[in-house]
């Protein structure tokens, strides 16, 4: 039997439609204690504090097999999509859950930027840690929690929503709202799909202040920082969540016409409808092959389809 759960997960409140929902909820909850770098006894904070050495570190054979697809969505993107920035973001002062930051936080000296720097062992599950970095998977560990429950399911009439990383399996079509940046109990657009997944990136919401200015949680993977674009969210639709989730972010790095164009050079079978801070919506051309079809709140490029509301 179908039931439907609302619960805070990951930093994020999740909604899950599908049988043995309870079952799912406790998953993601001891996925959360094995990989938030908030938690003191989790794996990641306890490889974290490990100093950089010739040491090969024994961890799980689950994180083993994370690291190797962050490690390759790392070389697929070159390196704008960065797993290995916990140190930067601590020293913005994004330090503890998002709900639990003061109005405005200390921000200190950052770590020499160094890309990568863990190695991971080719026979057995162990890493090394050539550079001394920190781990930051929240982003990731939850559109690859999405994925892992939905394959928990029997894959009929399921929705998984976390926090915008969102798996699905519909009888029918269903329709799909995507969150209006600038006004978030609106849609600025709505999505026809019978399955499939989306994620959704944003700067504008996941910020907070300090006495240096003004950071948000999207940091560019090649130079440690916040980007600057004119990209304030993408929302991203691909084979699964957490690969939805990575190319979310990432175009959130480049501005909005560039970020359509290296998906499409790149060769990424993935759709992206990407919002500027001048209001304009940017849909790729192809997001007919992962839904039925797309409309947006107002009409700001050809092709974008029927408004929702004047």
């Amino acid at each position: 039997m179908i039931s439907r759960l609302e619960f805070s997960c990951m930093g994020s409140v999740f909604t899950i439609e599908a049988e043995r929902a309870k079952t799912l909820q406790r998953w993601l909850i001891e996925a959360e204690k094995r990989y938030s770098r908030f938690r003191t006894d989790s794996d990641i904070s306890r490889l974290n504090v490990y100093p950089a050495g010739d040491e090969w570190i024994p961890i799980s054979v689950e994180l083993y097999s994370i690291l190797e697809v962050v490690l390759c969505y790392m070389v697929k993107t070159e390196s704008l999509f960065q797993p290995f920035l916990g140190a930067q973001l601590k020293a913005l002062g994004y330090d503890r859950s998002f709900q639990d930051l003061q109005p405005e936080v200390e921000k200190k000296t950052a770590p020499a930027y160094q890309r990568g720097g863990i190695l991971l062992h080719p026979d057995e599950p162990m890493v090394k840690k050539v550079l001394d970095v920190e781990m930051d998977l929240g982003g990731f560990v939850k559109g690859w929690s999405v994925d892992q429950i939905f394959q928990m399911t029997n894959k009929e009439n399921v929705f998984i929503d976390g926090g915008g990383d969102m798996r699905f399996s519909f009888s029918e079509p269903q329709v799909i709202g995507v969150m209006n940046p600038f006004e978030q109990t609106t849609d600025i657009a709505q999505i026809t799909v019978g399955s499939g997944a989306i994620a959704t990136s944003n700067v504008l919401h996941r910020r907070w202040q300090t006495k240096n200015g003004e950071y948000h949680h999207i940091l560019n993977g090649q130079t440690g920082e916040n980007p600057r674009s004119n990209v304030v969210q993408a929302t991203v639709m691909a084979g699964n969540t957490a690969e939805a989730e990575v190319y979310a972010k990432v175009l959130c790095m480049m501005d909005a016409g560039a970020g359509a164009r290296w998906l499409k050079e790149k060769g990424i079978q993935a759709a992206a409808m990407i919002i500027t801070d001048q209001k304009q919506i940017l849909v790729t051309d192809n997001i007919n092959d992962f839904s039925e079809g797309v409309k947006t709140a107002w009409i700001s490029q050809r092709g974008n389809g029927q408004e929702l509301q004047a």
